[in-house]
């Protein structure tokens, strides 16, 4: 993240997604395995409770930077060069036992801004936004073990801040980039004062506070390590 990060405008913001179902689902035992491993990986990494607090799990998300056979998924704890994450990634979304949602919508955020021995500028917001407005999005399947399992191309979703490519400054070492899922209705956001500290002006504050504000709830995360 840069040293004096540039505010961003207080607006509300109002989107329709673009979702498409995936046509490269996991088997079922997988996605579920994911979903429910997922708050023990964030615990590890200390985001439960540093970052969020501790939730009920109800999707598992991918995210996948690049194309083709250079492109690379995001597992919890993978170590990613800067040079890979440069464009924001597509999205895969699982929710083995969701049948609709009021809408979900992605978040990036770094809490070891400029440094994690050092986080005075933490935490820093890199992207927010609304990749769905799923209302009844399942009602018209007659099957209701039907696996909520989505690819998102996110090039066509209107970003509610837009993505903001991992910069840790040399010499801070691994950074942890999280991805939180947030369930609630996105149809009328209000992005934050500054990426820094998510504009709430404390050290170590960020999605956690913003979320609770839109009146959101964490129903997925995931997390990559950077350095220079």
């Amino acid at each position: 993240p840069p040293k004096n990060p540039s505010p961003a405008p207080k607006t509300t913001h109002s989107t329709k997604s673009d979702m498409r179902k995936s046509t490269h689902a996991l088997p079922l035992h997988q996605t579920s395995t994911h979903v429910t491993y997922t708050p023990h990986r964030l615990k590890k990494a200390s985001i439960i409770p540093d970052i969020v607090d501790d939730f009920h799990p109800k999707c598992f998300i991918l995210p996948t930077y690049g194309h083709g056979k250079h492109s690379q998924a995001v597992l919890p704890g993978k170590k990613l060069k800067v040079s890979k994450t440069k464009e924001k990634p597509s999205l895969r979304v699982y929710c083995p036992e969701m049948k609709s949602t009021t809408g979900l919508t992605i978040a990036l955020t770094d809490p070891d801004a400029p440094s994690r021995g050092n986080p005075k500028w933490s935490e820093m917001c890199h992207w927010i936004a609304p990749v769905s407005e799923a209302v009844g999005l399942l009602e018209s399947e007659a099957d209701f073990d039907f696996n909520f399992e989505f690819d998102i191309d996110t090039e066509k979703v209107e970003d509610l801040v837009k993505y903001k490519a991992p910069g840790p400054p040399a010499g801070t070492g691994y950074h942890r980039y999280v991805f939180i899922l947030l369930e609630g209705s996105n149809t009328n956001l209000t992005i934050p004062d500054t990426r820094q500290h998510w504009g709430t002006g404390k050290e170590g504050h960020g999605i956690r506070d913003w979320a609770k504000r839109e009146g959101l709830v964490v129903v997925g995360g995931n997390y990559f390590k950077e350095k220079q």
